[in-house]
């Protein structure tokens, strides 16, 4: 079964190599948000999915090694895949389960350092929407409307920024007069 380990560790360390490029897309994203290079924003987009498919696939390999070496995995699949389970599944030395721990609890470092950034990213989406449908709504002389967030429930199109205040109109109207 000496084998079955470093094949693991190799599909596992290529999953924390996604995982890593992941993070830096993700960084690079915060950049390209700020500076709103909507080219760069859609190639990342394209970028993050092509790896998401290769974590699948890695995932995929996993399972299909574990059924080729008629090693019993329960039901996990594609879906239910969870590396706890799978280190303690494997019939490997306790030094080589040790390993594969390590591995396991890096990746799950970079998982969480993703949801970190990506959370980030979308709170500054959502800041740079806000001040954007305050300075249309300035400029095209509309009153405060209503638009529908993610379950379709009617909200206030001028969110909160950063410092607390809300675009819109009358703030937009109040910014620019106070320049004149």
């Amino acid at each position: 079964m000496e084998t079955l380990y470093y094949n693991i560790k190799n599909l596992l360390q290529k999953k924390l190599q996604i995982y890593s490029e992941l993070v830096s897309l993700l960084e690079a994203e915060t950049g390209y948000i700020v500076k709103m290079d909507v080219n760069s924003l859609w190639t990342a987009s394209t970028r993050k999915r092509e790896l998401a498919s290769d974590i699948e696939k890695l995932r995929n390999s996993i399972v299909f090694l574990l059924d080729d070496k008629h090693i019993d995995h329960g039901i996990m699949d594609l879906q239910t895949f969870d590396m706890a389970h799978l280190v303690n599944i494997l019939p490997i030395s306790s030094r080589e389960k040790a390993d594969l721990e390590m591995l396991k609890i890096a990746i799950e470092g970079k998982k969480n350092e993703l949801r970190h950034i990506a959370s980030s990213n979308r709170r500054y989406i959502q800041e740079y929407l806000g001040v954007i449908d305050g300075v249309i709504s300035t400029i095209t002389g509309g009153s405060k409307q209503q638009s529908y967030a993610r379950r379709g429930l009617s909200v206030s199109s001028t969110p909160s920024s950063f410092y607390g205040t809300r675009y819109g109109r009358d703030s937009a109207t109040t910014l620019i007069s106070a320049q004149a």
